[in-house]
């Protein structure tokens, strides 16, 4: 005869099989939380590698722009030390020079020296060269000021006739 523990009660088949169920079931969750958790630390980590990379191409963009202001302060000391200089030379010694210098260093120089003096320089250039300059003046001028007819405020006025006495 088999004795049979009153203290436990017998679970039925159907009841054991929902227990081991559910406690597979749990084993899987658990195993589902892990590989979460360790995902969740390596998106941690590599979102700190991004800060990181952030941080130094910040700090390389702002030596960047410094290292440029430098520079574009470093060339226009240097192109105000060419327009003392030509200021200071005879109009027609300039003139000489101004008449063979490319048209870019030209407009550089020639729109920074002082218009009663430049118009000196421009009198006694070669007609080309001194047509050549006026046209990129000009033509750099409008794009700077980007002034155009419509931008003009309209004339508007009545037109009156005059009756014969």
């Amino acid at each position: 005869m088999v004795k049979v523990d009153e203290a436990q009660p017998q679970v039925s088949a159907s009841k054991r099989a929902i227990l081991e169920r559910l406690q597979a079931r749990r084993q899987e969750i658990e195993a589902r939380q892990r590989e979460i958790d360790i995902r969740e630390s390596l998106l941690k980590s590599a979102e700190k590698r991004i800060e990181n990379k952030v941080d130094e191409m910040k700090a390389v963009e702002s030596r960047i722009s410094s290292t440029q202001a430098e520079q574009k302060a470093a060339e226009a000391q240097r192109m105000n030390g060419l327009v003392t200089m030509y200021e200071g030379m005879k109009p027609k010694d300039a003139a000489k020079v101004f008449d063979r210098l490319e048209m870019s260093v030209l407009y550089d120089i020639a729109s920074q020296i002082a218009p009663r003096k430049m118009s000196d320089i421009l009198g006694l250039m070669q007609p080309e060269a001194a047509e050549r300059l006026t046209v990129e003046l000009a033509r750099r001028a409008g794009t700077d000021k980007a002034t155009s007819t419509a931008d003009l405020p309209q004339i508007e006025g009545k037109i009156l006739h005059h009756k014969p006495n």
